[in-house]
């Protein structure tokens, strides 16, 4: 079956026409290998750089590698969107490295309690920096992206750590990416009352595919043409196989980093590409146009 799923990827890879994202005025975002862990760098083309997470702390160097490798100079933004480790562990390399400085860094405002938190907001500190929240309803300009926070909201008492994810929908142009972190059903049942809609092109999917996590209800409302697993070697059964089928029952391209590597996709805001880490050439890339 894995081979399969790989085999039809590389044929829709090299041969599904599409008007191919110009080079020009592009935003790029790169869901990053970092095995069982969460890892999105964010950038807009024009030098706003932004890194959503970080795998755990034994991803940290090749984290550290792939951004070095990318031309990445420095972080704008630095989000943690929660507290579990698979999340914040290698933002520590990256605020102890030195090697790519750190302008600013958010977090869910819902400190952790474990060794790995602490390492963690101490890196912040001896940056000379501070932990900001980043709650719902904010929004920001990164450079050319629009963004909005759906989750958390403010004054959670004692939250767990999941549901109190930050969630990220990215809107360029005529292009979106949703970001959800690791929320569960019952927070993506109450996303609708937060925005005007939730529809993107490209999901990634919630909790490494956890079968608690993207909702046949709440597909239908993002209605993604692309999702991307962030996923590794695990205990937990990740990804679902209920998780899958109703990605498959969708028709939704299924992206597993696992299988391929890191996943960048890149936008012109009028269209889109999906280059996979194995197929790392862009005559090889799967291109999307709009309607």
């Amino acid at each position: 079956m894995r081979i399969f799923r790989l085999l039809i990827l590389l044929l829709l890879a090299v041969g599904t026409p599409g008007k191919a994202a110009s080079r020009s005025a592009q935003i790029s975002i790169s869901f990053i290998d970092v095995g069982q862990g969460d890892a999105t760098l964010i950038r807009d083309g024009n030098g706003f750089d932004v890194l959503v997470d970080g795998g755990r702390e034994s991803a940290g160097d090749a984290l550290l590698a792939y951004i070095q490798e990318a031309g990445v100079d420095d972080l704008e933004v630095v989000l943690a969107t929660h507290a579990d480790s698979d999340h914040i562990g290698g933002l520590i390399t990256i605020l102890q490295s030195g090697d790519i400085p750190v302008e600013s860094v958010f977090f869910n405002g819902y400190p952790g309690d474990t060794q790995t938190w602490l390492d963690f907001s101490s890196s912040v500190n001896n940056l000379g920096l501070t932990l900001y929240p980043m709650q719902y309803p904010d929004s920001f300009s990164w450079g050319n992206m629009n963004i909005e926070v759906l989750n958390p909201l403010t004054g959670m008492l004692d939250p767990d750590q999941n549901r109190a994810s930050v969630v990220l929908r990215i809107d360029y142009a005529q292009f979106e990416v949703f970001l959800p972190a690791d929320i569960d059903a019952s927070v993506e049942n109450l996303l609708p009352t937060r925005t005007g809609t939730l529809q993107a092109d490209v999901l990634k999917v919630a909790h490494h595919g956890s079968k608690f996590s993207t909702s046949e209800s709440f597909l239908h409302l993002v209605n993604p043409q692309e999702a991307v697993i962030s996923v590794g070697n695990n205990p937990h059964g990740h990804p679902a196989s209920e998780t899958l089928t109703r990605l498959q029952n969708d028709v939704v391209n299924i992206w597993r980093t696992d299988y391929l590597g890191s996943i960048q996709v890149i936008s012109d805001g009028e269209s889109y590409e999906m280059f996979p880490k194995i197929l790392f050439l862009p005559f090889t890339a799967l291109s999307i146009s709009f309607p």
